[in-house]
């Protein structure tokens, strides 16, 4: 009986904590926040899809590789088809995803031509990040030691992609976007985009938020289907 009541005792203690804690303005705080970071989420996902439909061309563009050497976009799918994800190292989504891409890159090396388009920093701590109107360094960032300041010229972009490749051990293609931000503005002013492209430069799939499986399936498919239309229509109607 008095274990019981003890544990009684507890739980009902827990219960007033928690709903003090609920309460409270910092409780109220942390829920404001975590709507306003689902709202931005969701709206950067919606506005990397509102340019670049499926079905219509990849615009040409000259970016970097990465000894900052010119090169036409459109030579990723001019063999076969290509995967395009911009990235940064100071996304989180990037970094949370950095191996999966690894992994899709080697699965169908033969048959897609993965490419990562190294963008603009998301979370820079020199300057406001470019989703938000004030600097924003997440805690993520804090704990794995990113402090990235923006880049004021090619040569310190192409140091952060460097240092990305080194720190996720990616031996996956590589573009660097021009300082004008072309490559991050054409396809949709977002942190992680993934574009799957066909081999005749048309968008087959574009994801607002990098997603390594649902890609997969995507590219699955896509090789099956040689690229028709029936497949972009099955995929996006």
């Amino acid at each position: 009986m008095g274990r019981a009541l003890t544990a009684l005792r507890w739980l009902r203690d827990k219960a007033r904590r928690s709903l003090r804690y609920l309460r409270s303005p910092g409780a109220q705080k942390t829920d404001e926040w975590t709507r306003w970071y689902n709202d931005l989420y969701r709206s950067l996902g919606d506005r990397a899809l509102q340019s670049g439909q499926p079905g219509e061309r990849v615009p040409e563009l000259i970016l970097y590789d990465i000894e900052g050497n010119h090169q036409q976009l459109s030579r990723c799918w001019d063999k076969q088809p290509a995967l395009l994800v911009t990235v940064s190292l100071s996304c989180g989504r990037t970094r949370r995803h950095a191996r999966d891409l690894r992994r899709l890159s080697r699965r169908f090396k033969k048959s897609i031509n993965t490419v990562i388009v190294y963008v603009v920093e998301a979370h820079p701590i020199d300057a406001p990040s470019p989703y938000t109107d004030g600097i924003w360094v997440t805690p993520l960032n804090e704990i794995a030691g990113i402090h990235c300041a923006q880049p004021r010229t090619l040569e310190g972009r192409i140091e952060l992609a460097h240092q990305l490749r080194r720190r996720f051990r990616l031996s996956t293609s590589m573009l660097i976007d021009a300082m004008d931000n072309r490559a991050w503005r054409a396809f949709g002013s977002a942190p992680n985009v993934a574009i799957l492209v066909e081999q005749d430069g048309r968008i087959a799939v574009k994801q607002g938020w990098f997603e390594p499986q649902e890609m997969s399936r995507a590219i699955t498919a896509l090789l099956k289907y040689s690229g028709t239309a029936d497949y972009r229509m099955s995929h996006h109607e």
